[in-house]
């Protein structure tokens, strides 16, 4: 069972869960005892992927098969979940779930709260095996989570591990391999599933190299921990980073560290996610980078099996026009 050292949910929160818990157990007793079937017999199995981009996955995963159904914990518009916290809506569609499915690298921060409620729930990890950066910053807590976690030690790593090709096929393995322990009789499908898509991730990793081989610069500035992934796989130099918090701006200083890099570099790009407001495209105004690129991490979209390969697509696009 995957465990996390922190919920980092306040105590209210908690105990209203813990009484939904209590209240849902009860009438799923109740009415195994009046029908004599659990949710678990109907057939097939539920698994639960916890946010956008591990859900586009295992649509993929699960293409075309009988009996196997794929939920969201989150919708599809939700964005990482850095400040996420469980719902009794969000434990409810956890209750008789075969499997939840996590990005894993810290992403889920809620982790341990699924494991205190539903002890027996399995949890496939894709992050498994996978070589992470640090984080270039520290989340927001509220004061009330901070004086629950006094104690407690975080270790933090940078999660948007989906944004990067190489990290991303990992993960579709880690999913698979997951899948296939949980349904066996299902193997040989998520096999084949699983080696037409990496196929079109292979394809989509190659479409972006090519789009920056003939680059006129390797030097970027990052806008948001999801692009380090991004530009590492594409040979690029992340010369600085800037950071943003909930409520408040770049700080003068990073953008004037930014500034000296992208002058000391002649020419660089400024590299923005663009599941954030268009606002964080300001940094750009009158500063020394050649070009400011909008791109998509595939974090938010439509319900989509494809939205993860036209994000990378679209992205191909941009930096084509950006180099051209």
């Amino acid at each position: 069972m995957y465990r996390m050292e922190n919920d980092g949910m306040p105590g209210k929160t908690k105990g209203k869960i813990a009484l939904l818990m209590a209240g849902i157990v009860a009438a799923s007793a109740i009415m195994t005892l009046f029908t004599g079937v659990s949710h678990h017999k109907t057939g097939g199995i539920r698994v639960v992927a916890s946010f956008y981009p591990v859900y586009i996955a295992a649509l993929n995963l699960t293409d075309g098969m009988e009996g196997v159904a794929v939920e969201s914990l989150t919708q599809p518009q939700t964005g990482c979940l850095h400040d996420f916290q469980l719902s009794p809506e969000n434990m409810i569609a956890l209750t008789g779930a075969d499997a939840l499915l996590i990005n894993g690298a810290g992403a889920e921060a809620f982790l341990d709260q699924v494991a205190a409620q539903l002890p027996d729930l399995p949890v496939v990890d894709s992050s498994q095996g996978i070589e992470l950066l640090p984080a270039g910053h520290v989340h927001e807590h509220d004061e009330e989570e901070e004086e629950e976690d006094d104690d407690h030690a975080h270790a933090f790593y940078n999660e948007h591990i989906w944004a990067s090709p190489q990290r991303y096929r990992k993960q579709v393995e880690n999913l698979r391999d997951g899948l296939i322990r949980l349904d066996p009789a299902h193997a040989a499908d998520y096999e084949a599933n699983a080696a037409v898509y990496l196929a079109k991730v292979d394809a989509a990793a190659e479409r972006l190299q090519s789009a920056v081989r003939e680059a006129a610069t390797r030097a970027c500035i990052t806008f948001h921990d999801s692009l380090q992934y991004f530009a590492r796989d594409l040979g690029l130099t992340p010369v600085a980073a800037l950071t943003m918090g909930e409520e408040a701006g770049v700080s003068a200083a990073d953008l004037a560290v930014a500034q000296q890099a992208a002058a000391a570099a002649d020419k660089v790009l400024l590299l923005y996610d663009s599941q954030y407001p268009v606002e964080y495209a300001y940094v750009g105004d009158g500063a020394s980078w050649s070009r400011t690129l909008s791109l998509d991490m595939g974090v938010t979209g439509k319900t989509d099996k494809d939205a993860w390969l036209q994000a990378m697509e679209g992205n191909a696009q941009a930096l084509e026009a950006a180099f051209g």
